[in-house]
């Protein structure tokens, strides 16, 4: 299915040293690195078009890569940490490699739908890549532990109760792992003044904002609002606004308590998803490069 999609690589030349690092369709976990990292090509052979990606999710706020060359990829690494370093991990990781396989192409698609302006389709796959991970990831990160009990007792504390699903455990594994992470205690702000139609820009910011009022969330998730159309969130506040927002949207049940959102509402969802992209990858991305750097730490020891 993947083979739609054929990468190349504008860093590491045939002729480089460091080939592990040059991207190769068998290591899945470096695709996907060098994808959130905005440091790949890849060509649609559907459309026989190319695409660049520059834009840096491993990075918070993420960045755009103006211009790419070896030294970008070692960005937000320990500085000890050099090219051949990476080279020798990339070079045996291949764990995991099912999973890494099932969110490439949900990553990728996602990528295109934005250089398209395909916001809604963009969020289609943004959200599918919120639930690939959910579950996969905790288990993936406490996989490192050599302590059996250690690791059980983790996991234990990630579950409140039998009924939870998923998205909820996984919302207390990034709580509780990453909370000292300087990301983590950071906001994620929302800019409605890049959503082109002007006009809009009001009503699609009363109605975000709508919907983060309206749900009951933590105290630490709505971080303020101004009045320049932009709203703060925390970064957890904004792991629970995009599944308020994809509840609100892809569902038109009447006879229940929820406000759901009408197609009337938002009659160009393109425009109403635009602000929150960007910030689902970089907050995507943050994740798995953490548990990245993880994988990288125990190999090296």
């Amino acid at each position: 299915m993947i083979s739609r999609y054929t990468y190349e690589d504008p860093i590491f030349k045939a002729s480089t040293k460091n080939q592990n690092l040059r991207i190769e369709s068998s290591n899945k976990i470096l695709n996907i690195f060098r994808l959130i990292s905005g440091t790949i090509n890849c060509t649609d052979t559907y459309d026989n078009k190319t695409y660049k990606f520059r834009e840096n999710y491993s990075n918070f706020p993420f960045t755009t890569n103006e211009k790419i060359n070896q030294s970008v990829v070692l960005n937000n690494f320990p500085d000890e940490v050099k090219l051949k370093d990476l080279n020798e991990y990339f070079r045996r990781s291949r764990f995991n490699s099912k999973f890494y396989g099932s969110i490439e192409p949900e990553i990728i698609k996602c990528l295109i739908a934005v250089k398209k302006n395909n916001h809604l389709e963009a969020f289609f796959y943004l959200y599918r890549i919120f639930e690939g991970i959910s579950y996969s990831i905790p288990l993936i990160y406490v996989s490192k532990h050599k302590n059996y009990d250690k690791t059980y007792k983790q996991l234990q504390s990630f579950f409140n109760n039998e009924q939870d699903g998923e998205l909820a455990f996984f919302k207390r594994f990034v709580s509780e792992t990453f909370k000292d992470e300087d990301f983590f205690k950071s906001t994620i702000d929302i800019d409605f003044n890049i959503i082109d139609k002007t006009d809009l820009r009001e009503a699609y910011y009363k109605i975000y904002l709508e919907k983060i009022t309206n749900k009951p969330m933590n105290s630490k998730g709505l971080k303020g609002q101004t009045l320049n159309q932009e709203i703060k969130l925390s970064f957890i506040g904004f792991y629970d606004f995009i599944i308020i927002i994809r509840n609100r949207f892809f569902h038109l049940t009447k006879g229940t308590w929820q406000n759901n959102l009408s197609s009337t509402e938002i009659l160009f969802p393109d425009y109403f998803f635009k602000p929150i992209i960007n910030h689902g990858l970089n907050w995507v991305a943050l994740i798995i490069f953490e548990i990245i750097k993880v994988d990288f730490e125990k190999g090296i020891k």
